[in-house]
């Protein structure tokens, strides 16, 4: 009887079994990196994010700023409350005239 050899895998046989399956645990492992909860994408998603919020606070803060400058005008400045009396109410002093202009449409 002859005793039957197991006949190794060729070294390149081997070697492409080697390569395959670090292809395939790179490729599982970048998939996690990149489309995971936490993963790249996800990430750029949230930067965006808080550079628009921190955008909008930028805008939240001036306009409070400019709130507050008219807050103190309108305690302290009575020329300002005429002027925004006139202006925006279309207010008069007493014994005042006040004429409305009326525009003719063009024909």
């Amino acid at each position: 009887m002859s005793a039957r050899k197991k006949i190794a895998p060729p070294d390149n046989l081997r070697r492409l079994y080697w390569i395959v399956g670090s292809i395939f645990v790179l490729i599982i492992i970048l998939i996690f990196l990149v489309i995971s909860d936490y993963g790249l994408y996800q990430l750029y998603l949230l930067h965006r994010e808080k550079v628009r919020i921190e955008q909008h606070i930028t805008e939240l803060k001036a306009e409070q700023d400019s709130l507050r400058s008219q807050r103190v005008l309108l305690e302290s400045n009575l020329q300002y409350i005429e002027k925004l009396a006139r202006e925006k109410y279309r207010m008069a002093r007493r014994g005042e005239k006040v004429f409305r202009v009326i525009e003719r449409p063009n024909s």
